[in-house]
This record gives C-alpha cells, structure tokens and sequence, in this order.
C-alpha cells in the first residue's frame, strides 16, 4: 500500500510539473472573463464592475526552469457599469450659488486589442504553480457610454450650504430634469499598464488570474475624470509545445 501511494505521489507530481525548459517555445490560447471597473480619486464612487469577455494567444519562451518569458495578444473587453450620485456647485453673479444633484444609471464599455509582455516565474517546491509580472499595451478597439441623468437643481446663497437647509429647498423649489446620453470616442486610444499574475497548470491545461493596473488616464472628454483601468482577468487556456 505504502508503495502504490508512493507511486501515485510520484505520478501526480510528475504530471503536474509546470511545462517550461530552457531554450523550448510552447504557444497558449486562452479564454475568459474579465471583472472590471476603473480605478479614481474621485470622491463620488460611481464606477463598479462589470463581467465582461477576453480571449487571445499567448507565447512563450522558455528562458531555464524556473524562467519563461511571454508575448501575447488578446482581445479584452473592459468598462464598469455607472451607478452613483455626483454633487457640482456652480457659483451665479448675485451672490447665489448653483447646486446640482445628478443621479446616473448606466454603462462605459471600451474594448482593446491587448499586449502583454510577461515574465513568468515558476516554483520549483509547487510543480504547477507560478507567477508573473510584466507591463501591457493597449490599443482602443471601440467605445461606448450611456448613462440616464437625473439632474436635480436649486439657487441658494452660500450660507444655506447647510445639510438641512438643502434639503428643505430641494423639496420646495426643485427643478429636476431628466435624460440619456450617449456618447462614443470618449477614451484615450493607447493604454499603458502593469499586470500581475497566478496561474497553475496541469497536463498542459491552465487557469491563469491575472489584475491589471492602469498607468493612463482613460477619459479624453471635454471634462476627464482620473479614471483609470482595473481588472481582474480569469481565463482557461491550453499550451502547444512546438
């Protein structure tokens, strides 16, 4: 018994060894999910994620054991579903300021043609498992945004600023309007960013999890906000050893 559970360690260790050796070239296409949003300093959170689709091919060059190096191209889906409240105050010439309320319920979609250029590092003590790092561009495919507003706004002087006061005001001198906008061409076409990533591999099948941090502000709008891409990228891939 001690021997068939010896044999079998010995199999499965065998089996799931991370496929890398020096001077080998092995090609990985890949599928998956990407669970984005935008990264910003704004103080009104208004971005959150949205599941959205990538798919691509990577290649590999094996540089020793423990070292490959990887060169990929994937087509990403990313954006964040638009959901928040964004506060503007707008001084008037009498004295009065302008105090506006938006609510906004919609999307930003931005697709991207992806390049990553990887280090891979492999663990010897975790046959399978290992980890990367490495710097992307990107390059904007296409864009959309749609949002519903729901714009709510009142004059009042700067010392009626306080909470209660307004909230008086909106109840009895609101002007609320309602819209949709749509636009396109609203992103920056080259992006530049930092991925870092896990995966684990067996018989040649791997499950890759890759973050993305973008470097580039996105928005090239009349008014840029300083969002930026972030995503979480789960995709199942299969190597070729050529």
């Amino acid at each position: 018994m001690k021997k068939l559970i010896l044999l079998a360690l010995v199999c499965f260790a065998t089996l799931a060894e991370a496929q890398n050796q020096k001077g080998t070239f092995s090609i990985k296409p890949m599928a998956g999910i990407n669970i984005s949003t935008f990264g910003t300093p704004t103080i009104e959170d208004i971005y959150h994620a949205k599941v959205r689709f990538t798919a691509g091919v990577e290649g590999e060059y094996g540089v020793n054991d423990w070292l490959g190096l990887s060169l990929g191209l994937m087509y990403s889906q990313q954006g964040a579903n638009i959901d928040g409240v964004v506060t503007t105050i707008t001084p008037l010439d009498n004295d009065e300021i302008l105090y506006s309320k938006s609510e906004l319920d919609g999307y930003l979609h931005a697709d991207y043609l992806n390049i990553p250029l990887m280090a891979r590092f492999y663990i010897p003590s975790l046959r399978g498992l290992s980890f990367s790092a490495g710097v992307q561009l990107g390059l904007l495919v296409n864009d959309k945004t749609k949002t519903d507003v729901t714009n709510a706004t009142i004059k009042i002087s700067p010392s009626a600023l306080d909470p209660n006061t307004v909230q008086e005001m909106y109840e009895n001198t609101l002007v609320v309007t309602y819209g949709s906008v749509t636009l396109t061409d609203v992103c920056k076409s080259v992006d530049f960013g930092i991925p870092v990533g896990l995966s684990y591999e067996y018989k040649n099948v791997s499950l890759d999890a890759r973050y993305y941090f973008g470097l580039t502000k996105m928005d090239k709008t009349e008014n840029p906000d300083n969002a930026k891409h972030r995503y979480l990228s789960i995709t199942l891939g299969y190597r070729f050893h050529l």
